[in-house]
């Protein structure tokens, strides 16, 4: 009996462009009853189509199901099989790192809902911070930008960093006094494997002001960004004892970049470390 190729299609749920790859590699060989006649497959390619489905499903791509097809031994299939089965542990190490980082952009979120123009004192977590660019200027050396490819090889684990001299924090009015770079937290990179680099600097963890604060103008001041801090700190007596340092949590409107410098807001975590308590 033959069958159309829609029908086998439908029938093992194998896409025709793929039958026609086993045909074109001589694995299905169909019958023409004429020249220039619809092809035809005899039923005892049902055999091979119900290995092909098989091999599909356990994740092997058309090229793979063609060497299985070539094993000749229980051997060579045990050697393929383990091949895959390493390849697809690999794959699931690396979905459950991209589950566990859609967690923590989730949780980001709801930081920016629990503390935009919020304040608390919290423990600021030890950090790694590579800084590539003061102001507008970006560094253009070799050596910086080997290491800023090695960090972006861990995103999304590693942040864009935002980082406000703590005397510009004394000046409220200033503009253009952040340096940027990338931050991940330190046990972060000690998780992941992320090797910090001979420019990163890391920054011991210690009490600190804890807020979230957007940047929606191209040349925000200080007082912008950060005025609501200040305000916290001069009402309970805290001194800020260092620069400002903060990683970009999230960002909305980017589509505004076509016509404008920037989103039309960066939402930034920040700490600002203190004194005294």
């Amino acid at each position: 009996m033959y069958h159309k190729i829609g029908v086998l299609a439908k029938r093992f749920g194998i896409t025709p462009q793929a039958l026609r790859f086993y045909e074109q590699h001589g694995l299905l060989v169909p019958d023409r009853p004429e020249e220039g006649g619809a092809r035809r497959y005899h039923t005892r390619n049902f055999k091979w189509l119900y290995s092909i489905r098989r091999y599909h499903d356990l994740g092997f791509s058309m090229e793979e199901t063609l060497s299985l097809f070539a094993c000749e031994t229980p051997k060579d299939l045990s050697a393929m099989v383990g091949a895959k089965e390493a390849e697809t542990l690999g794959e699931i190490r690396a979905l459950e790192r991209r589950l566990s980082a859609l967690g923590r952009q989730r949780e980001d979120l709801a930081r920016i809902a629990r503390l935009l123009r919020r304040c608390e004192v919290a423990d600021m977590p030890r950090l790694w911070l590579l800084i590539d660019q003061d102001g507008q200027r970006v560094d253009p050396s070799p050596a910086l930008q080997e290491e800023v490819r090695a960090w972006m090889r861990f995103l999304p684990w590693v942040y864009a960093a935002s980082v406000l001299d703590r005397s510009a924090l004394l000046r409220p009015e200033s503009v253009g006094a952040r340096k940027s770079g990338f931050l991940v937290e330190a046990d972060t990179a000690e998780e992941i494997g992320l090797s910090p680099g001979v420019r990163a600097v890391c920054l011991e963890g210690g009490r600190a002001i804890h807020t979230v604060t957007t940047l929606d103008r191209p040349n925000a001041t200080t007082g912008n960004l950060l005025g609501h801090v200040l305000d916290y700190a001069q009402e309970r007596g805290l001194t800020v004892r260092a620069d400002a340092v903060g990683r970009c949590l999230a960002k909305t409107g980017e589509l505004q970049c076509q016509e404008d410098l920037c989103p039309r807001s960066v939402y930034y975590e920040y700490w600002l470390p203190i004194e005294g308590v």
